[in-house]
């Protein structure tokens, strides 16, 4: 089971420090609330991915691809939508009012659960690579049933401890932020997320609306 561990933790500090949306909100929910907020969404995942690895694992090649491309579709207008927000509010962010009344845990833990959820790279990797390796580890021979767990558990250790260590980071560096800096930050995360919401579109929609 030793290398289910080093296989685990490995893709998951990989995926933890990737370029994405939830990486970017864990950045902007540090900046706006503090690093529990950015701790809160970076354990996003191990709400939303239980639907996704239990599909996955069930399913592996039946998922059709224009389901996975539909779902890139609506993950993309909403990272975009939540990206031109952010970059909206920053002319007015006040980073002594932020730090005075910070946002709930959650409508915090809501974005983030809806962002992952409707982001089709968590489904993808599960069904591409990490369900089959999840089943490779989990027969007899290395490990069973087990093993399988093990694997998934590492990942989650190494994805969810990945982000919540770039909070942590985010946070020291949130207290010497002055006003107009702050503002610069939380504008520099909005269009960051709809850089990322625009590579999703390019990536998924075609897909999606060549297959309608």
């Amino acid at each position: 089971m030793g290398a289910a561990v080093v296989a685990g933790l490995a893709l998951g500090i990989a995926a933890g420090v990737g370029p994405g949306p939830l990486l970017v909100l864990v950045v902007t929910a540090t900046l706006r609330s503090g690093v529990r907020a950015g701790l809160l969404t970076a354990a996003a995942p191990l709400a939303t991915d239980v639907l996704v690895v239990a599909l996955a694992l069930t399913a592996l090649s039946r998922v059709p691809e224009r389901g996975l491309a539909v779902l890139g579709g609506v993950g993309a207008v909403v990272v975009v939508a939540l990206g031109a927000r952010t970059v909206l509010e920053a002319r007015g962010a006040s980073l002594a009012a932020d730090r005075a009344a910070p946002e709930s845990a959650w409508r915090v833990v809501r974005r983030a659960l809806v962002v992952n959820l409707v982001s089709p790279h968590p489904w993808v990797a599960w069904i591409v690579v990490l369900g089959p390796l999840a089943l490779t580890y989990a027969r007899p021979e290395a490990g069973g049933t087990a093993g399988g767990i093990t694997f998934v558990a590492a990942f989650y250790v190494g994805i969810v401890g990945a982000k919540a260590l770039i909070a942590v980071a985010v946070g020291a560096g949130r207290e010497r932020l002055r006003e107009g800096g702050y503002r610069r930050a939380l504008t520099l995360c909005g269009l960051l997320l709809v850089l990322v919401g625009g590579a999703m579109a390019v990536e998924f929609v075609p897909t999606a609306l060549g297959a309608a």
